[in-house]
């Protein structure tokens, strides 16, 4: 295989749109980098809509397990695989350090109530840190939260900076996009009960008896949760602390919250 050494090569254009939400958007795609994810997707074999696999040898070989992935992947015969030289392999990410592959998937689409598993879910509200996001997936994955919902204005889960914060942790989670606050009318009927994050309240995370289906609703980083979402709660909550802090970051509060809920119902 002959290496593609130009930038104006159209896999090389569509990879490096897929830094930008609007084109991520448009091909619903988007990649994920790294030997250890790669070696993850490909154990799944089928489980994950793969568009193609692009790499760098000499990237690759310099990176520890590189060798071995090179070898599994020249064996495949039912994925499109690309190779490039190393500087258009760094041109196409913004990775800093780049390990020299990557897959490009579909963006799965879920229906909220064919999802529903009865188990605990989490609602992001306009949250815009990449890192956060990153954060909070991989505290799902920990806690056994399958299921993520953002609200409209909630930052693209499939950028690739967000991406990379979940170490992978985006396989396994589920992520869907509520068109309208309303949805969570749906949530309800479904037996469950929305908890909010505020500081507008006396009660404690230990207010959560843990006997019901929560909905645990996370909000923006400078703003908290709307006030839409507060008046559609069954009970608001914070995390005590000493007053020497007003307020704990997003993904930092989440996994407490996760941790909690996970300690309680695991031991059932």
């Amino acid at each position: 295989m002959e290496a593609i050494v130009s930038r104006s090569n159209e896999n090389v254009k569509f990879i490096r749109s897929l830094n930008e939400k609007k084109f991520r958007t448009k091909y619903n795609a988007f990649y994920l980098e790294g030997v250890k994810v790669i070696n993850e997707i490909l154990d799944r074999n089928k489980a994950i809509d793969i568009l193609f696999i692009a790499y760098s040898k000499s990237l690759l070989l310099t990176t520890s397990g590189g060798e071995q992935l090179l070898s599994r992947i020249s064996n495949i015969k039912d994925i499109k695989i690309l190779e490039f030289s190393d500087n258009v392999f760094k041109y196409m990410t913004d990775t800093v350090n780049s390990q020299g592959i990557l897959v490009v998937t579909r963006i799965p689409k879920y229906n909220l109530e064919k999802e529903i598993n009865g188990k605990n879910l989490v609602l992001l509200d306009k949250v815009q840190d990449l890192g956060n996001i990153g954060t909070i997936i991989r505290s799902c994955n920990a806690f056994d939260v399958d299921i993520i919902l953002c609200t409209n204005g909630t930052a693209d889960v499939y950028s690739p900076k967000a991406v990379r914060a979940t170490m992978g942790g985006i396989l396994n989670t589920k992520v869907i996009y509520l068109e309208d606050i309303k949805t969570i009318d749906i949530l309800k009927k479904h037996g469950y009960k929305i908890v909010t994050t505020s500081l507008n309240t006396n009660n404690s995370i230990d207010s959560i008896n843990f006997e019901n289906k929560y909905v645990f609703v996370m909000g923006n980083e400078a703003n908290g949760v709307s006030k839409e979402i507060e008046k559609l709660s069954d009970l608001l909550i914070k995390i005590p602390m000493s007053d020497k802090i007003e307020s704990l970051n997003v993904g930092v509060a989440t996994s407490i919250i996760l941790y909690e809920q996970y300690k309680k119902t695991s031991r059932k």
